[in-house]
């Protein structure tokens, strides 16, 4: 199983999702280009903060909630893994983000590598999709879209 390290100064970002199958993939994408500052904001139902603090954990795995979310990373690092595809598992740092739509499927595992706190924001997609898919390059054809 593939593991790639990811360095803050790449800010990359990852879609985690469902293939038909119902199993949870993940791949790199990039911000769409033709997006402007002036753009309407893509739609949100609220966001959380995230904390994990204490010894290396790990969260087995599960989907995501309702319609998704985006989660950034702040400080420390994070671990996601799914289950298949050629790229299984991704750790990201500061400045990193995960794109999370597997709401089917196996869904995803998620840790902290090591006792370093994790803080996160976490922003809960609307049932929007389209919007969701198109803010991105390189979105996965395959990925399943959520139950509207």
């Amino acid at each position: 199983m593939p593991h790639i390290p990811v360095h803050a100064a790449h800010m990359p970002i990852h879609v985690v999702y469902a293939t038909p199958e119902g199993r949870s993939r993940i791949a790199p994408v990039t911000m769409a280009g033709g997006l402007s500052y002036l753009d309407p904001p893509r739609p949100a139902l609220g966001w959380r903060t995230v904390i994990w603090e204490g010894p290396a954990f790990t969260d087995s795995f599960h989907t995501a909630k309702d319609f998704g979310s985006l989660q950034m990373i702040l400080e420390g690092r994070l671990t996601i893994t799914v289950t298949d595809g050629d790229l299984r598992s991704v750790t990201g740092g500061p400045g990193d983000a995960f794109v999370f739509v597997d709401t089917t499927g196996d869904g995803h595992e998620a840790s902290r590598p090591d006792d370093t706190t994790l803080r996160a924001i976490n922003i809960r997609f609307a049932n929007n999709w389209t919007a969701i898919a198109e803010t991105f390059d390189g979105w996965p054809a395959e990925a399943v879209p959520f139950a509207i």
